[in-house]
């Protein structure tokens, strides 16, 4: 889409990075944070380094006594024997009893990730960093860190450069990992890391060091992401957080390349090729931070109230929470509670924050709030110098938590109960309603194999709930959050099924459906969409053509056989649109800021899941045998929808692109020749007619293209 050049000797930021300047931008406009307005307890000024080790014992006394050395003396030092073997206890035992600032800890193995996490619940100081037995920190290594991460209370990590060394200690030369100069050893990574979470090549090393203030927020490194875990860690802080690479460019740490180190072992654990995971993952994190969460305040607070509301959240009365089947999985509920004595049944993964009186304050809270920040018992107590500090720090506590939870759901052990979950999602009621749903439920196969899931979309409609609430027959679920993304997420966190069927809530299914479905994927193992027929019911209207039946949903499959869609204008649409289960989730589901809300004419929800197939390494699929009949309600069929339908296909498929999910096919001068192209077909017709109609949509469309390219690029370029 872009070239990725010097023009005007401006430097330009590549696609990559531009997706991450764009999320960042949005984030602090609806979630502002300063850091220096949050209070957390720690202690001033000392440094936290904590060090774990698994059989470390030939290399970790110089390890050891360069944090010993080091010019910075206001630290504590936590070395945790990880399970080693070999005499390593002893060694940092004997270290130990001479250093009153080392506190060793002996456990089972358990790996790096927990073992880290285990080190920061006890670290105490206002600074964090770790080190591992093989590497060495220069002298001066914790007085810079700290020096530098002082400068600005608004930066809640920092980067510095590291020198890398060989088994024998000696300098490694020409490892081309950002060295410059070329046979110098040194590892000089870039200056930002916008590309941090957008591309898989890591622009943080070892020599780092982190606000405790960050920490609190981020918790513990992630269990499911060994070997990844400290990557991760950053993606995560950089999401929330601001990373700044430090004002000095000299090395101040000395990272050890050997054959027994993970960086070393990368083809056997597979490190660089998980790193796409994690940027699979990683957008569905950024997706999720930008969206609305849902509320339950208890007592009064109208600063936080108005917070919620500029910042676009959710607010429900707790009188509701009853009545709206949340289902198992409450992906997005938190609770907050201004100092009232009331008892309040939540879901598991809900967050619980307390803000009030710290004297007999209620236990089981994830997050306390007072007027001074301390510890009391097992208790962290943070306090704020306004209202929306409070708020931007606490969305991010509450996302990073429940964003975990999410993360052991798509990790853990994969239980089905059902071969199919078949997902219907809607905010209305009425007949339509009812005659798709009856229509799942008349299906040939087996009862036992699939289940039907009704996601009311309007919280409101309790018509719908009434109907639906409390059959046996159909799992009836509640998605607060409005758009259909949102629903149709909600649905697949709660779903049993190994695979996953979204149908219109105006669909009628052939009785087929669900056999059939489930038949293709059992059949064909590497696909992870399939989609089937989309036959359109419609009488006799003036806006329908052949160019125009898709714009109703209608997708008839032109072959008897199942087959492979390598192409977008083939990939299948939400009206009969099977997923694997596993696969979807991989990937965070479907992205909320492409799904369709209300009545607007947005989309590219599906679209997008199709094209992030191949980061999985899995295929789009069509199957003829599965069909629906779309039975549209008769007042759509009208001309706005033609031109608002096209036009918004095309800025679509533009965003798709902007945002590194679609192919980089579009230049200028393509876009340009297709909106002659549209012109000149559009010109062929009669004027007000659907063909016509049609054409003129994809030529303003593509026009608005254009525009959207010279001002992108206009934003890409760095001042």
């Amino acid at each position: 889409m872009f070239k990725w050049f010097k023009k005007d000797k401006k430097e330009v930021m590549n696609l990559y990075q531009y997706k991450f300047v764009r999320y960042k931008r949005e984030r602090d406009g609806k979630f502002p944070l300063d850091l220096g307005k949050v209070h957390a307890p720690f202690e001033k000024d000392l440094v936290t380094v904590i060090l774990p080790v698994y059989n470390g014992a030939d290399v970790i006394r110089e390890s050891i006594e360069s944090v010993l050395r080091q010019t910075y003396a206001n630290f504590e030092f936590i070395i945790i024997n990880d399970g080693s073997k070999d005499n390593t206890l002893e060694i940092v035992q004997e270290y130990a009893k001479k250093d009153a600032r080392i506190v060793v800890v002996d456990q089972e193995n358990r790996k790096i990730p927990r073992t880290l996490s285990r080190g920061f619940a006890m670290a105490k100081g206002e600074f964090y960093t770790w080190t591992s037995a093989d590497n060495i920190m220069t002298d001066s290594y914790l007085e810079k860190m700290v020096n530098d991460l002082k400068k600005s209370e608004k930066t809640g990590m920092i980067v510095g450069n590291m020198r890398l060394i060989n088994e024998k200690g000696k300098i490694y030369k020409n490892h081309y990992w950002f060295e410059k100069p070329v046979g110098s050893g040194n590892v000089i990574f870039p200056e930002h890391t916008r590309e941090l979470n957008t591309y898989p090549n890591n622009t943080v090393g070892a020599a780092f060091m982190y606000r405790a203030k960050t920490v609190s927020v981020l918790d513990c490194y992630s269990s499911y992401k060994h070997t990844l875990e400290d990557y991760d860690y950053w993606m995560r802080m950089n999401n929330l957080f601001e990373i700044k690479h430090t004002e000095f460019k000299e090395p101040v740490y000395y990272y050890r390349w050997h054959s027994g180190s993970l960086t070393a072992k990368d083809a056997e654990l597979g490190i660089t090729k998980n790193r796409y995971k994690l940027m699979v993952l990683d957008d569905f994190r950024r997706d999720f931070n930008l969206t609305s969460l849902v509320w339950i305040v208890d007592g009064e607070n109208e600063e936080w109230m108005n917070c919620l509301s500029k910042a676009g959240q959710i607010v429900i009365d707790k009188e509701d929470l009853a009545d709206l089947s949340l289902g198992k999985e409450s992906v997005n509920l938190c609770y907050i509670n201004f100092g009232e004595d009331v008892e309040i049944s939540l879901p598991e993964s809900a967050v619980k924050i307390f803000c009030g009186n710290k004297e007999n304050a209620p236990d089981g809270y994830d997050f306390y709030i007072g007027d001074t920040a301390e510890i009391i018992g097992d208790r962290k107590w943070f306090a704020f110098d306004d209202t929306e500090t409070m708020f931007g720090y606490t969305d991010a506590f509450c996302r990073n938590k429940l964003l975990y939870h999410l993360e052991g759901i798509i990790e853990g052990e994969k239980n089905y109960n059902k071969k199919l979950s078949v997902i219907l999602c809607t905010n209305k009621n009425g007949e339509t309603v009812d005659k798709a749903v009856e229509s799942l439920l008349n299906q040939t196969a087996d009862k036992e194999d699939y289940e039907i899931i009704l996601v009311n979309n309007n919280y409101k409609n309790k018509e719908l709930r009434e109907k639906y609430g409390k059959r046996e027959d159909v799992k009836y679920l509640t998605a607060v959050v409005s758009g259909l993304s949102h629903a149709r997420n909600y649905g697949l966190w709660n779903a049993e099924g190994e695979f996953v069927l979204y149908v219109d809530d105006d669909a009628v299914a052939d009785e087929n459906l669900a056999c059939e479905t489930i038949k293709a994927f059992e059949e064909n193992e590497d696909f992870g969409v399939i989609g089937g027929n989309v036959i359109l019911r419609a009488g006799e209207h003036d806006v329908l053509c052949e160019e125009t039946r898709p714009l109703w949903s209608e997708l008839v499959i032109n072959s008897k056989k199942f087959k492979e869609s390598k192409d977008y204008g083939e990939f299948p649409y939400g009206a009969n649109f099977g997923v694997r289960k596993s696969a979807l989730m991989q990937i965070g589901g479907f992205r909320a800021s492409y799904g369709r809300v209300g009545e607007n004419f947005a989309g590219g929800e599906e679209t997008l899941v199709c094209f992030m197939m191949s980061d999985l390494s899995l295929k789009v699929g069509l199957n003829p045998k599965a069909t629906v009949y779309h039975e549209v309600d008769e007042s759509r069929f009208t001309k706005e929808h033609i031109s608002r339908t096209a036009y918004e296909g095309i800025i679509a498929q533009y965003r798709l692109r902007r945002d590194l999910y679609a192919p980089q096919d579009w230049t200028d001068f393509y876009v340009n020749e297709r909106a002659k192209k549209e012109k000149t077909i559009a010109l062929k017709f009669p004027e007000n007619s659907p063909e016509r109609l049609y054409h003129e949509a994809l030529q303003r469309g593509f026009e608005d293209v254009l525009k959207f390219r010279q001002r992108d690029y206009e934003e890409l370029k760095l001042n």
